[in-house]
């Protein structure tokens, strides 16, 4: 449905900055990010007559930024329902200011003081991390620990939330009060990265430990271009695409400079066929993934990566699984096993194997963990392959349905 939105920005709290944005900014991205055609911030020199002729009968978003950090759950149930007029509520049923008029409404409905009219409309509880006051410093220091709290994603591992997480936030908190971009910190990680693995693939034990230290560095940064994108509310797919290939390169480099560096020390006949093998399974991994999220999931995040899956009607769907019947202490083996070939592990106990100089450790399980990898990949590209096939022949577009 085609809508407009007016941000309202008028009062002395609306230039007030939260996380390097001020309300009236962070509701103006609030409204484009949910889908508004234009979006119109309403302060004392706004000119509301013109703007509201050039509508024509669409429906209108108004937001209310005036004292409040507002985030696009508060809005989100309102631009998916259905009903003419919709409010959103908080969880005590109380309007949460947003208000959602279909139809012909102009702007003067809306005043420039005082409380939205909200009588007579549906009202549709908000989400969570959409709203804070933000009068007084205390009030914008709580915004920022509620806005904070989207940092944290559901795939995130136990390494990921307790190590990179609490060093790189206070990072992105910094680059929030400049212009640097979440692409140009990308940019940074691939340096990072480049320069840690030609450190690693020169002889010498110092070289190795400074180059698993870049990598690491580049590892907590990383992190950083993905919570700037989403505390802007400026998340791109451009960008999505360039961290996963920027880490994907990184941890394939990576392999192949420990390689280099293991043949510094070690003449024997396996060491190049494996270099060859492990950066082929690499690869070979890439290519899978990346074929599953340009087709299927049409998405960036390598982590929304799956495997297993079936046919449903006219698309595809992660296979429900029978509970598993081995002992709870070998499903949790399993799961720290599943956390150890994860980058974000390599990358930390790299680090640590270079100091006790255990180069040869650290390219056998990386080799392993790329072999291993490819040869649990390999087989579910060519099972979903034939499942593309299938939908192909009934005439049905590849979608992931959950």
């Amino acid at each position: 449905m085609t809508f407009d939105a007016v941000v309202l920005a008028h009062g002395p709290y609306a230039t007030h900055r939260v996380l390097g944005l001020t309300l009236a900014e962070r509701g103006e991205r609030v409204a484009q990010k949910v889908g508004a055609r234009r979006v119109l911030v309403v302060d004392e020199n706004a000119d509301l007559a013109a703007w509201d002729a050039a509508r024509g009968d669409a429906a209108l978003l108004v937001i209310d930024a005036r004292e409040h950090v507002v985030h696009t759950p508060l809005v989100e149930p309102l631009v998916r329902g259905t009903g003419p007029r919709r409010v959103a509520v908080d969880d005590g049923g109380h309007a949460a200011g947003a208000l959602w008029i279909a139809g012909a409404a102009r702007i003067d409905e809306i005043t420039r003081g005082g409380e939205l009219p909200v009588e007579g409309a549906e009202p549709y509880r908000h989400g969570a991390i959409a709203r804070h006051l933000a009068r007084t410093p205390s009030e914008r220091r709580a915004a920022a620990r509620m806005l904070e709290g989207i940092l944290v994603k559901a795939e995130d591992s136990p390494i990921v939330r307790y190590f990179y997480r609490p060093l790189s936030r206070p990072i992105t908190r910094l680059l929030l009060h400049t212009p640097i971009t979440p692409n140009q910190v990308s940019i940074v990680v691939l340096v990072l990265g480049v320069l840690g693995c030609w450190l690693t693939a020169l002889p010498g034990q110092r070289s190795l430990i400074i180059g698993a230290a870049l990598i690491l560095a580049g590892g907590v940064i990383d992190g950083c271009d993905g919570e700037l994108s989403r505390l802007r509310l400026t998340s791109t797919k451009l960008g999505a695409w360039l961290d996963t290939v920027i880490d994907e390169l990184t941890t394939t480099l990576y392999f192949i400079a420990l390689g280099s560096h293991v043949l510094a020390y070690h003449h024997e006949g396996w060491v190049v066929p494996s270099i060859v093998v492990g950066a082929i399974s690499y690869v070979t991994t890439i290519y899978v993934i990346y074929f599953f999220l340009i087709v299927v999931s049409k998405t960036g995040n390598s982590q929304h990566y799956v495997g297993d899956l079936e046919l449903a009607g006219d698309g595809l769907r992660k296979r429900h699984r029978p509970a598993s019947k081995l002992p709870p202490w070998v499903q949790r083996i399993g799961a720290a096993l599943m956390m150890v070939v994860r980058r974000d592990f390599i990358n930390l106990g790299a680090l640590a194997l270079t100091f006790v100089d255990a180069y040869l450790v650290l390219y056998a399980i990386m080799f392993a963990g790329g072999v291993i990898a490819a040869a649990v990949v390999v087989p579910e590209h060519l099972k979903l392959r034939g499942m593309l096939r299938e939908l192909a022949r009934r005439g049905a577009a590849p979608r992931l349905m959950h």
